[in-house]
């Protein structure tokens, strides 16, 4: 049953990509796949859009017919706007063909990996949080959603990515902790795809195409390979945890991935595939996909601009409406990459000179904005700030208030790229090694840039030894070298457009060394937030423009046993990252060194509870099957990564409070959460029903949940009243340790 499941997700995400293809393959005319490699995620985020739209201004609630809906509006928008691409003669078949090979094979690939990992566990990750906003949102209502562990109130968080899984749940009616798993291999199978058809686009071979999924989806830190060293050494190297084993094989079993985003100090870094692998649907691994669509937007606009012939007003607003949206949607997915790629947007525009006249090149960047503001504003009349107090600077009063990050950090999490952007940086000038004096020469025509860019180098090395700031070394050269050639160059070339990957990569470097984003986290954590949200978009940017210097460092350097040389120095570079990956894939899926793994062999994220949790497992299948509605259900509050808040996850039901510490994070408000945790208490434990009852009233609580995690927690006197006062309550489940009551009314 569960592979039925697997091809009705399949095919139901098909038919969204075919029904948006004429779309796309019109604002992407100049690419080589016509757009075909983005077409699933620019359908999947079109149809998320405007279901969120229709709940938002309160036309249709959430549910089955709003999404037959919005897919029928996104089918006539994309036949009627993308009319003259509809000729099946005329589509890049063969591109297209690969490209559904890349997602297939990248897609069941995954399938196994979640296989061998399935548990919507609550430890170690936000696994519970996740799926309590999925199942939230697929109770139904208008829009915002509300908040299943503060009830009576709406989400704090952004969950455009909780409702484009919820919205293809309820399309294909799979069973949400199934869906949920398949949804975590679909992102990895749509950035796969989305990176192959980038690299594909950038260089027109299918090699690089390959490359550049191998860079941004499958690469990793270098820490599995320091933790390799030190297990043939038997030793730790440069703080890489060190495990002892008998064998490569239980080395492996027993890898301990969770250490590797540690890299960087006060903050945890991860790369893309790590995120995959930890198999949550949280927001900064969904947005994976449609920053590299929005990304590929960017570069057919580039390219069109490239073309003869003014563009017209028609596909000028058609450009607009589109990015407009995709750009937007990074707000409700995962708002703080929102800022990323509105700078990106503004930088390609001017930079790159995609309008001609300067009243075009600042005019439809603004009016873009102005779009993804106007359209989304729905979603920001309903969402405060929370926690998030500002940007503050990492030096104050001429202090480093936060543990700069030191090179060697940095090596380790970027390696690669830093090594193939420093060779993609040298052979910019074509050095003619035979007479180097003489390219030198030339390359110093423009003598004022390449002095003030020299100068700007050697002072960031100055301000690094003597503050700390290593990370200087590396990101002023990414961004003053890929300035002076994007200005120098007048007209300008797909090279350009990866500099400026490589510029906006290097600012998002130095951005999280120099501000962080203040928000509820104190010393020396400061910036933990900063760096975790901040720098997946950034080894997006490195890893793209990456395989591109692979590709553009081959093809100009003429000296065979440079090249060579060159290229064994990669190839040891690509081994030394992947070690991490793959370790921690088998200990992951059939490792010791995961807070999961109590089921393997299903889908079913659920399924581990019926093992070590039977009687909160049988009562939350009857939760789901017989209560219509979002009623309140009263459980005890929750604390982040230990089993509480359960049946507010795994139901969807509102709970007064859930993992406190998180709702702490989201709302800024200590006091909120302290009273509702006491009152919960209270409630249980209140001898005096009279007191249970006002409480019970405030928060409109219509069910009582009492299990294990209730028992251990309250008063036997306390929970007794609950059967014992039959004008008040009225049990409808009882089973084993778990007994649910109803709040009658008076």
């Amino acid at each position: 049953m569960q592979v039925a499941y697997v091809i009705l997700w399949w095919l139901a995400l098909e038919l969204i990509g075919l029904v948006s293809f004429p779309l796309v393959s019109r604002v992407c005319v100049r690419l080589k796949d016509k757009g075909y490699a983005i077409s699933k995620i620019f359908g999947l985020l079109f149809l998320t859009f405007l279901t969120w739209l229709f709940s938002s201004i309160h036309l249709l609630q959430f549910g089955y017919a709003g999404i037959i809906l919005s897919l029928a509006v996104l089918a006539a928008l994309s036949l009627y706007f993308g009319r003259e691409n509809l000729k099946i003669k005329n589509w890049p078949r063969k591109q297209m063909l690969t490209s559904e090979l890349v997602f297939a094979v990248s897609f069941i690939a995954f399938l196994l990996v979640m296989w061998g990992e399935p548990d919507i566990f609550y430890g170690g990750a936000d696994y519970f949080m996740d799926f309590a906003f999925m199942n939230s949102i697929l109770q139904g209502g208008y829009f915002p959603p509300v908040d299943p562990w503060f009830a009576g109130e709406t989400l704090p968080y952004y969950y455009g990515g909780h409702l484009s899984v919820a919205s293809l749940t309820m399309l294909t009616n799979v069973p949400p902790e199934i869906a949920f798993n398949i949804a975590v291999a679909m992102f990895f199978a749509l950035t796969a795809s989305a990176s192959y058809g980038l690299g594909y686009n950038l260089t027109g071979r299918r090699l690089y195409g390959v490359l550049t999924l191998v860079f941004v989806c499958f690469t990793g830190f270098l820490t599995g390979t320091y933790q390799l060293i030190g297990y043939v050494y038997h030793t730790s190297i440069l703080g890489a945890p060190y495990i002892e084993a008998p064998n490569i094989a239980e080395w492996m079993m027993n890898f301990d991935f969770w250490s590797a985003p540690w890299v960087l100090p006060g903050a945890m870094a991860q790369y893309p595939y790590y995120t995959f692998l930890a198999g949550t649907l949280h927001a900064f691994m969904m947005s994976i996909p449609f920053q590299l669509m929005f990304i590929t937007l960017v570069y057919a606009l580039f390219k069109r601009s490239r073309g003869a012939g003014e563009i017209s007003r028609a596909d000028t607003a058609i450009e607009i409406a589109v990015l407009g949206v995709c750009l937007g949607f990074f707000s409700i997915v995962n708002t703080w990459e929102y800022p990323v790629y509105a700078i990106f947007l503004v930088a390609a525009y001017i930079l790159l000179r995609m309008r001609r006249g300067w009243k075009s090149t600042f005019g439809v960047p603004a009016a873009i904005i102005a779009v993804s503001l106007l359209l989304y504003l729905p979603y920001f009349l309903t969402r405060g700030m929370g926690g998030v107090g500002g940007i503050d600077f990492v030096v104050c009063e001429g202090m480093l208030v936060i543990e700069p990050t030191d090179f060697a950090g940095f090596f380790e999490a970027i390696g690669l790229f830093l090594f193939l952007i420093l060779s993609l940086l040298v052979v910019l000038p074509r050095w003619g090694m035979p007479r180097i004096k003489e390219s030198i020469a030339a390359a110093m025509k423009g003598r004022l840039p390449a002095i003030i860019a020299a100068i700007a180098f050697l002072s960031a090395i100055l301000v690094a030894v003597f503050t700390g700031l290593h990370v200087l070394i590396a990101a002023v050269p990414m961004i003053l070298v890929p300035l002076y050639y994007i200005f120098r160059k007048k007209t300008k070339s797909t090279r350009e457009f990866v500099l400026l990957l490589v510029l906006i990569g290097g600012a998002l470097a130095l951005f999280c060394e120099l501000f962080y984003i203040d928000d509820m986290y104190g010393q020396p954590w400061e910036r933990f937030n900063t760096v975790f949200k901040i720098y997946v978009p950034l080894w997006i940017f490195l890893g793209i423009s990456s395989a591109y210097a692979v590709f553009y460092f081959l093809r100009n350097t003429r000296i065979r046993w440079v090249k060579a040389g060159w290229i064994v120095v990669l190839a040891a570079f690509i081994i030394a990252i992947c070690i991490h990956p793959i370790a921690s894939t088998v200990s992951a899926t059939g490792g010791r060194q995961v807070g999961w793994g109590l089921t393997r062999g299903t889908l079913d994220g659920m399924a581990y509870l019926e093992t070590i949790y039977e009687d909160d497992y049988a009562a939350i299948k009857w939760l789901n099957e017989n209560i219509d509605g979002s009623h309140v259900i009263l459980e005890a509050p929750g604390a982040v990564f230990q089993y509480t808040s359960r049946v507010s996850t795994f139901t969807g039901l509102p709970t007064v409070i859930g993992w406190t510490s998180w709702e702490v994070m989201w709302r800024g408000d200590f006091g909120a959460v302290e009273d509702r945790e006491r009152d919960v208490n209270a409630v249980y434990n209140a001898s005096d029903n009279v007191e249970a009852i006002d409480l019970l009233q405030t928060y409109d609580v219509r069910y009582i949940y009492i299990g294990s995690v209730e028992r251990d927690r309250y008063t036997e006197e306390g929970l007794q009243k609950f059967a014992d006062l039959t004008d008040y309550y009225s049990v409808v489940y009882e089973n084993g340790s778990v007994a649910i009551y109803e709040v009658l009314e008076e």
